[in-house]
């Protein structure tokens, strides 16, 4: 876009003209100014850039142009190297169009005719040849990208003072008390208006202070500087952090506590502390990069998978420690670009920069704070409506006063000031105010108890809460685990051992070798390779015979005694120690704590003398490098130079490490035990995964049967399994990880008691009364979910529980992401393509095989007899026609051999627990219908990796629940992101991961959470209510007084905003929040029945009870009709007058009666008697009002500008405030809810009577000839349409051509009645 000058021309002579209102509104809406003064440009001449984000709002930013010279690849990176424009990778860009919005930087592509985000930039060098990255940036090239992406800092602009209060001062809300105020100016109430001023300018100023101090706490997290070293034309130079750029390669050092940037760790291994990223304090190792992570990365994205962020290092992350162990993927070559250390590890640990400033990962998290994303809660949506109502009434009023004024006679000033000032009492300035009261009260009192929250509005959306889905290790149960023991494997007689419950002991029986001198030392020491003799690289694991019978006696090419199961405790994890401690995953911590050996990793300075006397001996081999890590048991001794044959050493040495893949659901090592010549690969994982990768005859018979013993009690089982592996060092450094997890000897489990926090059971107990559903979402076993699950009564005792299996062809394998079938999308349960049938699930109950579920409405059936033929639930087709023919059996046998369980049906106690597996099969391939069924029984979801756990969350949302997500925050980001309401138990303030966290470790804080959403929701409505109706009573009093040309007066004006509606509108906002959830939920609808007719309600009755005064008044003792002193003063209102009088007294007992009657105690607040505030202030003004009612001093009577009334009448008024109160508490409390349900068929029946007895309208009844019996038909098709929604579909085509109900609107309640017969039908109740 460019300015017009002509339109620019107009647009400011309009200003001018409008005494400022056009440039106003434009401010207000940008697009009329967008569409007066600019006009459409060619992108790549266009001087300013309006952006139009997701949510609609508009924004024009300018585009600046400066001289670049670089290549177009230079500038895009990896971009130009895809599609047709790549022939253009080459040519010299001259001048560099960008802009910034919102800290994004954007460039302009001058083939593509676009401008790109430069988030995404990724240099082609990365993936072309990864090896040169460890070479830095040339100066030249240091120039050119300092012109694209700045400097690595992020710079939050401190708006003038000036310009915040000019920002401040033209919001509309503002604008509207300032024309107010010049309003009443006008019309005399100079002490109302000043008063209002000086309120707005408090909060004015209060705003900028706010603003000011928010924006510079926000300017001290994101600012860091450090200096820092950077590798520049081949030669290390100190530089500061603000000049790091994308590729630059820097020093990794320990005095760098805090990271500047988001890199990729290249040599070294470092600890780091990411709370302030997922909220998770357990610090995180990270190891140097592969070349084909570079491959993977999607730098447009703010975070990246587990596979990707173990190699990155965040910005704003502590560094905990740094060690300069591990080489790159460089090797050699890397080596030698230093002075050559002679000990083959690196000189330093380095790391190459990936994004820098508000491309980060902490400039997400800064983005997110400053910009907000806007709410969408349908309770703001509807008071801008209401708004909207208010607005109309008030323009009603407007042409009605003027109506009367002219009837009146009255001066054109007075008319306007009048007409006007109508419009300020229907649509009160304080309005919006008053709707955050009750949010802010929330946030000051979850934050007493250690739950911070970075936005806001979510406060209210946990009033809304439906739906709560937990993790289960770290959130319903204890973080730490207890080992409980280890079971191993007698090989001969293919069977467990018993359980042994001290793993230090299964050392006793092994016999300590000696160890050579050529064998590694304990640290720093180096790893003799050089062992040859070896002829393959398997030792003979190839030959095994996969397919021989379990029961026969094996026939092994290795021993298993090779392995040892205690060796795989000690050495198959992520351990590390800092400082003396063991810091990492709290399962591996405890599994190593269980063998009783010691962790030694090598040190920088230790290893270079170690290394110094080797060389001196003259043994150091050709290839030797040396061993990050060692364990070994405590009695053992360690090895040394000058005693190499000592008989008390027992080392082992962790040579590499394939960190834990949630998608596999398995880590590996490979390690080396001192004296031995071979390796060892130990891998432990879930039972089910590890299994896969084992030779048959290694798994014991009772496999199945003893983890089911573990599972069914809620112990955690890690299965272990290993091989012994012969491969040279340089060979083991490129070796793949699928070559490691394979040709396994099954060793045994290890299993882990993980106890559940004492709170959990309590607060699931008090969200099931609440009839607030409670999922489990976990990467653990199905069955010791559903064991933990009934532990903490999440799964009542009588409650069934089915469990899926995914029956599939033999050559559809699970996926290496995340175990789903191949299988393309389909429309049926049952997967088909061209090839036919590939997979089906069969539901069973965990603890009957003879109670199964219809595979597609998850109807329980009965079996008659026990399936005989296994094979109708057994992996052996290996066709689509096979695999059709199995499903046609089951489903034949289903219909045959079982029965429907009409007790089950009819109470409705059977959940489902859906594997990992099997949800990421029903998304793929499943109908909606049968994914909602499942989704509205299913209370265990085990097995889940991340992105399916924020997939479940979207599920729930997509078919109408409110739903929370409560987590650690580790691997449950996406997750809390997704949720409607994200917990995460932290000990973070805040973090991008969610947007409450709390301190505690337990789950009681979902119960605050949900107690003060619901009275902050309640508040916001009662608040509304009330300046809603307050506005109302005082447009009521107006309206009357119009009649005969008068109004209220200045101070009673003052004294009604100021001494009684502010107090009460404040206090009413510090009810507390009650201590136990109702089980029905807070309305969010402000247009909703129940709301419109308790507000409509009371203002009849207000507008009444004033209507009778201003009609008593007039006949009471002493009364005079309203007189002007001066009859030619047509240009002002009279203010003393008997009606003035009597409806002002009235009417103060009106806003003080319906700020009590709005005032909601139980069951969202505690009683307002417990708010001493409200009752002090409530109490104050009453007993002023009736003073001032009764007994006025002369004072009173002149500042309130009131006349005499009699004795009689004032009682009269007394005696009409208490009816007024009693029938508003009686209307709020019993009529108005008996009345909301039936609101739609009262109002039929009132326009009814209206039109047939008001207006005389007749109707014409057209003879049921003409009909003929068509209307008979329709009945019937009707009710045959309504019957076929409740009808279960038993046969193979579950399609049906009428449209079944969406399971959103099953889930909204609806009470249409179709909906109402499948919830029964299903056995659901009508909360779930």
């Amino acid at each position: 876009m460019s300015y017009s000058l002509l339109g620019l021309l107009m647009y400011r002579l309009m200003g001018i003209l409008t005494l400022g209102i056009m440039p106003l509104l434009c401010r207000w809406v940008p697009r009329w100014r967008i569409w007066w003064t600019m006009r459409a440009e060619r992108l790549g001449d266009a001087e300013f850039a309006v952006v139009t984000d997701e949510f609609g709002a508009v924004t024009v930013e300018r585009v600046q142009r400066r001289p670049y010279g670089g290549t177009l690849e230079s500038v895009f990176g990896s971009l130009t190297r895809k599609g047709p424009l790549c022939k253009h990778n080459d040519d010299i860009v001259h001048c560099l169009a960008t802009f910034a919005h919102r800290y994004y930087g954007f460039v302009y592509h001058p083939y593509l005719e676009k401008f790109l985000p430069n988030t995404c930039w990724r240099d082609s060098a990365w993936t072309r040849a990864p090896l040169s990255m460890r070479s830095g940036l040339s100066c030249s090239v240091q120039e050119l990208r300092q012109t694209i992406f700045g400097a690595n800092d992020m710079h939050i602009a401190e708006k003038p003072l000036l310009r915040l209060l000019f920002d401040e001062v033209l919001n509309p809300f503002y604008m509207f008390q300032a024309g107010s105020v010049v309003l009443w100016c006008f019309d005399d109430y100079y002490y109302y208006a000043a008063c209002i001023l000086l309120i707005s300018v408090a909060g004015i100023a209060e705003t900028l202070v706010e603003t000011r101090r928010n924006t510079r706490k926000i300017q001290e997290m994101a600012r860091f500087t450090c200096a820092v070293r950077v590798l520049r034309d081949g030669a290390w130079r100190d530089s500061r952090a603000e000049d790091m750029l994308p590729g630059d390669v820097f020093e990794v050092v320990p005095s760098m506590h805090i990271l500047p940037c988001d890199a990729v760790l290249l040599e070294g291994d470092c600890i780091v502390n990411e709370s302030m990223l997922t909220g998770e304090s357990v610090p995180v190792a990270k190891v140097p990069v592969a070349p084909v992570v570079f491959g993977k990365m999607r730098l447009a994205s703010s975070t990246f998978g587990a596979d990707i962020a173990k190699h990155v290092l965040f910005a704003g992350t502590r560094l905990v420690r740094v060690k300069k162990t591990s080489l790159g993927f460089g090797g050699s070559r890397w080596l030698d670009l230093e002075q050559h250390t002679g000990r083959g590890t690196p000189a330093r640990a380095t790391a190459m920069v990936l994004r820098t400033g508000f491309n980060t990962t902490k400039g997400a998290l800064v983005r997110s704070i400053l910009f907000p994303r806007p709410n969408k809660f349908k309770f703001y949506e509807d008071s801008f409506r209401f708004i909207g109502v208010l607005a109309a009434i008030a323009v009603v009023g407007f042409l009605a006063s003027i109506g009367n004024f002219l009837r009146l006679g009255l001066t054109p000033h007075i008319i306007t000031v009048r007409a006007l000032d109508l419009i300020t009492v229907v649509v009160p300035p304080a309005l919006p105010a008053t709707m955050s009261i009750g949010v802010s009260f929330a946030l000051s009192r979850l934050r007493k108890r250690q739950i911070y929250c970075i936005s806001p509005t979510r406060i209210n959306v946990c009033g809304k809460l439906n739906v709560v889905v937990f993790d289960k290790t770290g959130t319903l149960t204890e973080e730490g685990m207890a080992v409980l023991g280890v079971q191993t494997v007698d090989y001969d007689a293919c069977m467990f051992n018993e359980l042994q419950e001290d793993p230090s002991a299964l050392l006793e029986n092994a016999a300590a070798p000696s160890a050579p001198s050529s064998a590694f030392s304990s640290v720093g020491s180096n790893y003799g390779t050089g062992l040859g003799g070896f002829g393959t690289g398997f030792g003979g694991l190839a030959s095994l015979d996969r397919s021989s019978s379990m029961t026969a006696t094996p026939q092994r090419a290795t021993d298993p005694s090779k392995l040892r199961v205690l060796h795989g405790l000690a050495t198959c994890h992520t351990v590390k120690q800092v400082d003396g401690e063991l810091v990492g995953d709290p399962l591996d911590i405890k599994m190593f704590e269980s063998t009783g050996w010691v962790l030694e990793e090598s040190d920088d300075n230790v290893m270079g003398v170690a290394n110094h006397a080797i060389a001196a001996t003259g043994q150091r081999s050709r290839a030797a490098m040396p061993v990050p890590a060692v364990v070994r048991p405590p009695q053992s001794g360690r090895f040394s130079l000058s005693a190499p044959t000592s008989d008390n050493v027992y080392e082992l040495g962790i040579i590499r490490t394939f960190d834990f893949s949630a998608a596999l659901r398995r880590q590996s090592v490979v390690a080396k035990r001192l004296g031995a010549r071979y390796n060892e690969v130990y891998v432990k994982g879930a039972p089910e995964a590890i299994r896969e990768l084992c030779f048959s005859d290694t798994i014991p018979r009772d496999f199945d049967r003893t983890l089911l013993g573990f599972t069914n009690h809620g112990y955690r089982v890690i299965a272990l399994a290993g091989k012994p592996l012969k491969m040279s060092w340089p060979k083991l450094q490129r070796l793949k990880r699928d070559a490691v997890e394979q040709d396994l000897v099954f060793l045994g489990f290890v299993v882990f008691e993980n106890k559940l926090k004492p709170t959990s059971a309590p607060v699931l107990d008090e969200l099931r009364g609440a009839k607030i559903r409670q999922l489990m979402c976990t990467g653990d076993n199905v069955l010791t979910a559903i064991s933990v699950g009934r532990e903490c009564r999440m799964v009542p005792d009588d409650m069934r529980v089915y469990v899926p299996r995914l029956v599939r062809r033999k050559e559809t394998v699970p996926g290496a992401a995340n175990g789903a079938v191949n299988a393309p999308t389909a429309q049926t349960t049952t997967s088909s393509d061209s090839d036919g049938v590939r997979a089906m699930v069969v539901w069973e109950d965990a603890d009957d095989e003879m109670r199964v579920l219809d595979p597609y409405t998850l109807e329980p059936r009965i079996a008659t007899s026990p399936p005989r033929d296994r094979l109708v639930t057994s992996d052996e087709a290996t066709t689509g026609e096979e695999m059709a023919q199995q499903q046609q059996q089951y489903l034949s046998w289903l219909h045959n051999y079982t029965n429907e369980d009409m007790e089950l049906m009819g109470n409705g106690k059977y959940c489902v627990a859906v594997t990992g597996e099997v949800f990421r099969y029903l998304m793929d391939c499943a109908p909606e219908l049968t994914i909602g069924r499942v989704l509205m029984r299913g209370a265990i979801y085990a097995r889940m990796s991340p992105d399916e756990k924020a997939e479940l969350v979207e599920s729930l949302q997509r078919i109408g629940y409110c739903a929370g997500f409560c987590g650690d925050g580790a691997n449950d980001c996406g997750a809390l992101r997704a949720a409607d309401v994200g917990l995460s138990l932290s000990e973070a303030e805040a973090s991008v991961a969610a947007p409450l966290t709390s301190h505690s470790t337990d789950i009681c804080c979902v119960l605050d959470v949900i107690r003060e959403g619901r009275a902050a929701l309640v508040t916001s409505f009662s608040c509304f209510k009330f300046i809603a109706l307050y506005s109302m009573i005082q447009f009521t009093s107006v309206s009357m007084l119009y009649e005969f040309g008068g109004g209220l007066g200045d101070f009673q004006f003052l004294y009604i905003d100021l001494f009684v509606i502010v107090p009460l509108a404040v206090f009413m906002g510090r009810t507390p929040a009650f201590g136990r959830i109702a089980p029905k939920r807070p309305t969010a609808n402000l247009m909703s029945k129940k709301v419109l007719v308790s507000l409509f309600g009371q203002i009849a009755i207000n507008s009444i009870i004033q209507a009778i005064m201003f009609r008593r008044v007039k006949q009471s003792d002493g009364y005079t009709p309203p007189v002007r002193s001066d009859p030619t003063d047509l240009d002002s209102l009279l203010i003393r007058s008997f009606e003035n009088t009597a409806l002002f007294l009235v009417s103060s007992f009106q806003y003080i009666l319906v700020a009590i009657v709005f005032s909601i105690g139980p069951p969202y607040r505690q009683s307002n008697l417990r708010n001493r505030g409200l009752v002090i202030t409530c109490i104050l003004l009453v007993v002023f009002t009736t003073y001032v009612v009764l007994q006025p001093t002369e004072w009173i009577s002149n500042v309130f500008e009131m006349v005499d009334l009699s004795t009689s009448f004032r009682r009269t008024i007394i005696v009409w405030a208490l009816a007024n109160f009693a029938m508003s508490w009686v209307g709020e409390t019993w009529l108005f809810p008996w009345l909301a349900p039936n609101a739609a068929k009262y109002a039929r029946i009132a326009c009814y009577i209206i039109r047939r007895f008001v207006f005389r309208s007749e109707y014409t009844q057209v003879p049921m000839a003409e009909l003929g019996n068509s209307g008979a038909p329709n009945k019937r098709r009707a009710a045959d349409n309504t019957d076929s929604l409740s009808t279960t579909v038993n046969e193979c085509d579950l399609e049906d051509a009428r449209r079944e109900p969406t399971w959103e609107e099953i889930s909204q309640k609806s009470n249409i009645k179709p909906f109402k017969r499948i919830l029964r039908d299903m056995g659901i109740p009508s909360w779930y």
